[in-house]
């Protein structure tokens, strides 16, 4: 039996940056990105951010400098959740992160819920990108999820400029998000079902590419 779909937000993200590029890197895996540095760094911070968060340990030094931030958050009340995973089916129904029918995964960095209410913050640890998009997503698994849930309050903190970006939802959302996505998940659903995976060239090819079969690749 061929293995079912299933995607995430990074997948997607991925696919459509360079379709070819994720073919080679996420699929069939014969091309292996060299270490990043900056990719190191963000998931050691997302971890002491963790453990701040979740089991009260100091940050580290170098992180010292969002503390303040970190225990305002921290002292919100209501229930508390790091790391947290979640997985829908194809009939958005809550399922296991790893069981046979999961159709779409996310990870929520840290999540605080009281009563019909909930906060979500994504940690983001590199250069600040436009688009609500991966926030969206969360907060549609999360309504999915938790029937008992109306309002979502979310946000990206982006840590080299301490700064948030903050996007609110109620359940009137939830027809919108996913008309967003269910196209989009499709399309990468097509391009695996048919192994369509046109390159697509973009700024990022020159430098950060290494998928040297593919022409526009600047590392070849």
């Amino acid at each position: 039996m061929a293995k079912k779909f299933a995607w995430s937000f990074s997948a997607l993200s991925s696919y459509e940056l360079c379709a070819k590029k994720h073919w080679h890197v996420n699929i069939a895996k014969d091309v292996k990105e060299p270490p990043n540095d900056a990719g190191d760094y963000g998931q050691a911070a997302h971890k002491h951010f963790e453990h701040r968060m979740m089991k009260d340990k100091p940050l580290p030094l170098d992180l010292r400098h969002h503390e303040t931030t970190l225990s305002k958050i921290s002292q919100r009340p209501g229930d508390k959740y790091g790391e947290q995973k979640l997985a829908l089916n194809d009939k958005f129904e809550l399922t296991g992160f790893f069981d046979k029918d999961v159709w779409v995964r996310v990870i929520i960095d840290f999540m605080v819920v009281e009563g019909n209410k909930a906060l979500i913050i994504d940690w983001k640890f590199g250069k600040q990108k436009k688009g609500d998009d991966q926030l969206d997503l969360m907060a549609a698994v999360i309504f999915a999820s938790m029937p008992e849930i109306e309002y979502i309050a979310s946000a990206y903190y982006w840590a080299k400029e301490k700064e948030f970006k903050s996007v609110t939802y109620d359940r009137h959302d939830i027809a919108e998000i996913w008309n967003n996505f269910i196209p989009r998940a499709d399309a990468l659903e097509h391009a695996i079902k048919n192994s369509e995976f046109p390159a697509t060239p973009g700024f990022l090819c020159k430098n950060w590419c290494w998928v040297k079969s593919c022409p526009h690749c600047g590392n070849a």
